[in-house]
């Protein structure tokens, strides 16, 4: 998660998640993968309520997410 302060108690986060691939994303997601998805309990906490997500490709990393 990322987070930034924008002033008077308000701050700004931006969650990362990592997928094997765009398959996995639309299990969960659903057909539309590029829609955000939103839980019951994100009113108690969420200002404004984004549309769409950002889908990104990872070229480098060290995370593994084989099988251990």
């Amino acid at each position: 998660m990322l987070m930034r302060t924008l002033g008077d108690g308000v701050s700004e986060i931006t969650t990362l998640s990592w997928w094997r691939d765009m398959d996995a994303i639309r299990a969960f997601a659903g057909p539309q993968p590029e829609r955000a998805v939103y839980y019951p309990e994100d009113d108690r906490f969420l200002l404004d309520r984004l549309e769409f997500v950002e889908h990104h490709r990872v070229i480098a990393s060290d995370i593994h997410l084989g099988e251990a």
